[in-house]
């Protein structure tokens, strides 16, 4: 159990926290330059899209989280 969590932290959990921080910038901004804003705020919404998309492919894989976690770490070094 806490091999997926770790395995999801690692694959899709920075997508989710940056895509979230981009887009609360790009609304949080009024004075930012309107095209800015809508760029900034598309980027964040891709980020949020990947990070369900990685989840997706978390959820579905057959391979068990330990298998998967141990070979990110060697990939790492």
């Amino acid at each position: 159990m806490l091999d997926g969590m770790e395995l999801w932290l690692r694959k899709a959990g920075g997508r989710l926290l940056t895509g979230v921080l981009i887009t609360g910038y790009a609304l949080g901004r009024e004075r930012f330059w309107l095209p800015l804003r809508l760029a900034a705020l598309l980027v964040g919404i891709g980020y949020v899209v990947e990070c369900g998309v990685e989840t997706w492919k978390l959820i579905r894989s057959r391979e068990l989280a330990k298998t998967a976690l141990d070979r990110l770490e060697a990939a790492e070094r």
